[in-house]
């Protein structure tokens, strides 16, 4: 006789199992084209005049496009000082895919028709700090 407790441990395992099992006839999956782009424009100044921040960002996606990616991380960062502050950055992202998830054993090519995901984060900060006059 098998005891309470370990019934529920051995119907734990034998599920388990079978998701694996199950997991190896199902078709892959494959996700579109994803293109991050991450930038960080910070200034802490004692300037008269706003920082100037520019963040251009192309993205070059053509057609439909599967499993890859593109991923851009950049920091401006500027403390103190009473003159003016530039922060100025330009990405270019190009990007292509085989058009098409590959195929499991006995199954036909899926395309996937959705667009390439753009994932764009600007942050920009600009403080002006008035003690930045005061150190000469």
């Amino acid at each position: 006789m098998i005891k309470p407790q370990y019934l529920g441990l051995g119907l734990l395992q034998a599920g388990a199992l079978a998701a694996l099992a199950l997991g190896s006839f199902a078709p892959r999956a494959s996700a579109q084209c994803v293109v991050a782009d991450v930038a960080i424009q910070a200034a802490i100044h004692g300037g008269d005049q706003p920082a100037e921040q520019v963040n251009d960002v192309a993205i070059d996606a053509d057609g439909p496009c599967v499993g890859n990616t593109s991923v851009s991380t950049s920091r401006q960062i500027q403390v103190g000082g009473t003159g003016e502050v530039h922060q100025i950055r330009q990405s270019h992202h190009q990007i292509r895919g085989s058009g098409s998830s590959g195929t499991t054993a006995g199954a036909t090519p899926r395309t996937v028709s959705g667009p390439t995901v753009a994932v764009p984060v600007n942050v920009q900060v600009d403080v002006y700090n008035p003690a930045d006059r005061l150190r000469r």
